[in-house]
């Protein structure tokens, strides 16, 4: 795939409605929310980075190993791992702000209506690997551990130099 191919207008949609109706729209919210919080990370930061997708959840790692959401993914733009070195799909530096806005709402869930009108829940969840330490994880995810750094008594770096300083002597 080129590296400069950009997803046209509503691309996807099709898709990703058959994908709502067959029991993905956690990992399809997951998705979208990736792609606002990325789009809205370059408009902050003025920077294009390649963003890896990491399913934490379960249920969102076994979306990314289903066929027809690989070929989701293919047709907003996304990038597969591109050799042994890399595990997880990418959002392209190439994609703008308002492309990666296109492909979250074409992947939008629109309930049933019939009127054309958008039914969106209120808040999608938030993307987990972008997480605060403390929020509240969406649809069962699993907790991230997050570091939390040790007070060190001020003596131990003392008597770690002092066996440094023995074990010089002696060799």
């Amino acid at each position: 795939m080129e590296e400069n191919w950009t997803p046209e207008e509503g691309r996807g949609q099709d898709l990703a409605q058959h994908l709502h109706q067959e029991g993905l729209s956690g990992p399809l919210r997951w998705l979208e929310n990736c792609l606002q919080r990325v789009a809205g990370d370059r408009e902050e930061d003025g920077v294009s980075y390649p963003v890896p997708l990491v399913p934490l959840a379960e249920e969102n790692e076994d979306a990314m190993e289903d066929r027809r959401f690989r070929t989701l993914l293919r047709q907003l733009g996304l990038r597969p791992p591109a050799n042994e070195q890399e595990s997880f799909w990418r959002i392209p530096a190439a994609l703008t702000p308002q492309q990666l806005r296109r492909a979250a709402a074409s992947i939008a869930h629109r309930g049933l209506s019939s009127s054309g009108s958008s039914q969106e829940p209120p808040e999608p969840p938030k993307c987990p690997q972008e997480a605060a330490p403390g929020e509240e994880l969406a649809w069962g995810e699993e907790p991230v551990p997050v570091p939390t750094p040790v007070p060190v008594p001020a003596q131990s770096g003392t008597k770690r130099r002092r066996e440094l300083d023995s074990e010089d002597e002696d060799g």
